[in-house]
């Protein structure tokens, strides 16, 4: 299933939330760097909504997708400017996602590439 894989995580990251959310089990744990993990589609949508509100020019911008099997490791940069402040932001993550049945479980975050990669290795 891995390019299946790699293609499911694709669409998920570059479609608006609710159609994001139909490649993603009801229950998906949301684990992102900056919160607790939270689960489930409403969880999902309020921590994309709660980033997206301290932010201004937020973007998410996917720069390759690594095929793990059952896990997808995507190196994500973000780009913002916050609302309050106007710092830039310009920092790179690691977003390893998790699938079973053809929809994503789970999305880990993580600011080095090899902590993803180490992630995947204790899960198989």
């Amino acid at each position: 299933m891995s390019q299946q894989s790699v293609e499911i995580v694709r669409r998920f990251m570059c479609a608006d939330v609710d159609e994001a959310l139909t490649y993603a089990d009801p229950e998906i744990v949301w684990n992102p760097i900056e919160e607790l993990p939270t689960q489930g589609h409403s969880a999902v949508r309020a921590s994309l909504a709660r980033w997206k509100a301290e932010w201004d020019d937020y973007k998410v911008l996917p720069e390759e997708y690594e095929d793990r099997g059952d896990h997808v490791v995507v190196t994500v940069r973000l780009r913002g400017r916050g609302r309050g402040s106007g710092i830039e932001i310009d920092a790179r993550f690691y977003d390893l996602y998790t699938l079973r049945d053809g929809r994503i479980v789970r999305m880990d975050q993580y600011t080095d590439r090899s902590e993803a990669l180490e992630a995947v290795e204790r899960d198989e």
